[in-house]
């Protein structure tokens, strides 16, 4: 096998390039999504919301202070849900991408090896013994 014939081969690089990048996202969504996932499953569990039912008489000030810890909790919770979003697409994207790179890649290796596998078995011509003036 002739590995310049690889490398000089763009669907080759393009594969190769594309099997790491996707290989990349691909861990950086799992591990995002993950720890995503998990900040979302905290918030959900808060209560914030039935600690606020419970009080009797609010006044403007009360509702503010109470109001502003639940609001922050929930802008959190939302964050986290928006995240868990984002990094999904971002695992996905990577996996299709990887995918998509080792086609192009493996395709091209079984091009070359039966390229290879072809010129080895075939018998030379007689136009292809003289090279460079020189008799094999």
């Amino acid at each position: 096998m002739k590995f310049r014939s690889l490398y000089l081969n763009p669907y080759f690089v393009v594969g190769v390039v594309l099997v790491l990048l996707g290989a990349g996202n691909w861990i950086v969504g799992a591990v995002q999504v993950a720890h995503y996932r998990a900040l979302v499953a905290a918030g959900s569990k808060t209560g914030l919301e039935e600690s606020y039912r419970s009080f009797r008489e609010l006044t403007p000030r009360k509702n503010r202070e109470v109001l502003s810890r639940i609001r922050e909790e929930r802008e959190k919770y939302d964050a986290a849900r928006v995240k868990v979003d984002f990094f999904h697409v971002v695992l996905k994207g990577g996996l299709l991408l990887f995918l998509v790179g080792l086609v192009l890649a493996v395709s091209v290796l079984f091009k070359v090896f039966r390229q290879d596998a072809s010129t080895e078995h075939r018998k030379p011509t007689p136009d292809e013994t003289h090279l460079d003036g020189f008799d094999f």
